[in-house]
């Protein structure tokens, strides 16, 4: 589980992309219009997370938000972000809790509940209704029910394994179990599902290993990309499965197999560690990254992955020029692919905003590992 921020510190190099540079913006007249917040993880242990936000309008960028408003720090290690009546809500997964604030202020109202803890390792917030919504748990084996309005919990959902990713389709969520790292006996390649109705798990399906990212097509089917365990000998392979939410049946549609590189016979083995639909569903868009004989992954690249053909593009690729992507974001009005890069351990990252058919648009410096991004 190479982004898991207990074993992973790793110290990649901080290339810059060759573009046009954001200006730089005072905060304070910044005025959070449209554009996109980037939540920046911060190193573990250091709790150096911060938040960033882009307006790609005026192509202008200001960092460390959350601090410039509340004075306070965000805490160690920013996890994901979620958006409701106008709040904003910071889920921070090592300190335990989740902060909620104004979204176009960005300031925590003190004289109301603005900071939910009592989680055992909060990872993503799925809000289904203004006073309801359910938080995954690197530890817990289950999903938090949470009442967002006036931060309290509710309830929890068994589902004997940890949860990590959320998507919903109608009345059903699909939660995957990435991780076992606190439950070494745990198998992690199943998706959950729950009905939110009635708050119980109502399936187990069986995927790959080490499900990251889920994703919904035009079908309305959840596709799931899997880690695989390219690490081991003879390890699993990355893979791709569709889930049929009738028949509650997934099917493997695509492995990532090595390939021989035809000029130095060398055998390439392959890391995908991201995947997010464009807009109309029929695409999908997945970090793909070389694998060494260590098992350390670089020189990444954004593929795109045709639903109907079930391949992917042989034309559609967006380079990391050698360095490795983070994360990634498709902008749901128009398309466009946001593409976090990391520097080392310290230093700030960057993200790479393309067109949807990968033309670099503009790219603007976040904070340290830029990772979850959501759109305003």
């Amino acid at each position: 589980m190479k982004r898991l921020h207990v074993i992973l510190l790793a110290v990649l190099s901080a290339m810059l992309f060759s573009c046009k540079p954001v200006q730089p913006v005072d905060p304070s007249a910044l005025g959070l219009g449209s554009g996109v917040f980037v939540l920046n993880e911060g190193v573990y242990q250091f709790s150096n997370a911060s938040l960033t936000f882009y307006d790609p309008a005026a192509d202008t960028a200001a960092n460390n938000l959350f601090y410039k408003a509340n004075n306070i720090p965000i805490g160690d290690v920013a996890q994901s972000l979620a958006m409701s009546e106008g709040m904003l809500y910071i889920v921070v997964n090592n300190s335990n809790y989740i902060y909620k604030v104004n979204a176009n202020t960005l300031v925590c109202d003190t004289s109301k509940t603005c900071k939910l803890d009592g989680f055992l390792s909060p990872r993503e917030m799925h809000i289904v209704a203004p006073n309801k919504a359910y938080v995954s748990d690197l530890i817990g084996k289950g999903l938090w029910i949470v009442n967002p309005q006036d931060m309290s919990h509710c309830g929890f959902v068994e589902t004997g394994k940890t949860t990590e990713k959320i998507v919903q389709v109608g009345n059903e969520l699909y939660v995957s179990n990435w991780s076992n790292y606190y439950l070494p006996s745990m198998e992690k390649n199943t998706v959950q599902v729950v009905d939110i109705n009635n708050d119980v798990k109502v399936a187990e399906i069986t995927v790959g290993k080490e499900p990251n990212t889920m994703a919904v097509d035009m079908n309305r089917h959840v596709w799931v990309l899997c880690e695989g365990a390219t690490w081991q000998d003879d390890g699993e392979k990355p893979t791709m499965w569709e889930i049929d939410p009738m028949l509650k049946t997934a099917q493997c549609r695509y492995t990532f197999n090595d390939i021989v590189d035809p000029e130095t016979g060398e055998v390439i083995s392959f890391a995908a560690s991201n995947m997010k639909a464009d807009p109309t569903g029929h695409y999908f868009y997945v970090i793909v990254s070389h694998v060494d004989e260590d098992g350390e992954s670089s020189d990444s690249e954004v593929r795109r992955f045709d639903v109907d053909t079930q391949q992917f593009s042989e034309t559609f690729r967006i380079s990391s020029e050698g360095d490795t992507f983070y994360n990634m974001a498709v902008d749901p009005m128009t398309g466009e692919i946001y593409v976090s890069r990391i520097g080392n351990s310290v230093a700030d990252g960057f993200v790479h905003r393309y067109t949807a058919d990968g033309v670099l648009l503009s790219s603007f410096e976040a904070g340290i590992f830029p990772s979850a991004m959501l759109f305003k």
